[in-house]
């Protein structure tokens, strides 16, 4: 579970409804079920089923060379796919990583999060 969200840098001039520690919350009471994780970025849209068994916050020590990990992210481990308008593909690693840096927007629902980056909006239903 996650603890401490005070390293998360927010977007200047944007403030979160909720905590990270309560988006955890959210997310440790939902492990074991089938999640949907939507994430629009630009003009793209995925689409992936979850079903979590850890979550895990990365805080910065993490970073990678080509920016393809993000230094502060929230990582969800579990057995999951892709799914697309042709099929359904395995999820890479079995993970699932939400960056954190800069983030705008993090909203707890009773069956959902969304969470907003200047990279896009993932929204984690149940």
């Amino acid at each position: 579970m996650i603890t401490d969200h005070h390293y998360v840098l927010l977007k200047e001039g944007y403030e979160m409804k909720h905590s990270l520690k309560e988006v955890s919350q959210w997310l440790d009471s939902h492990k074991q079920q089938e999640l949907t994780i939507e994430k629009r970025e630009l003009d793209d849209v995925d689409q992936i089923r979850l079903t979590v068994d850890s979550v895990e916050l990365l805080d910065g020590n993490n970073c990678s060379i080509d920016d393809y990990l993000a230094c502060q992210a929230l990582l969800l481990r579990g057995n999951g796919v892709i799914v697309t308008d042709v099929e359904e593909a395995p999820l890479p690693g079995g993970s699932f990583s939400i960056p954190l840096e800069s983030l705008r927007e993090a909203e707890v629902q009773e069956r959902q999060i969304v969470l907003e980056n200047e990279r896009g909006t993932y929204t984690i239903t149940v």
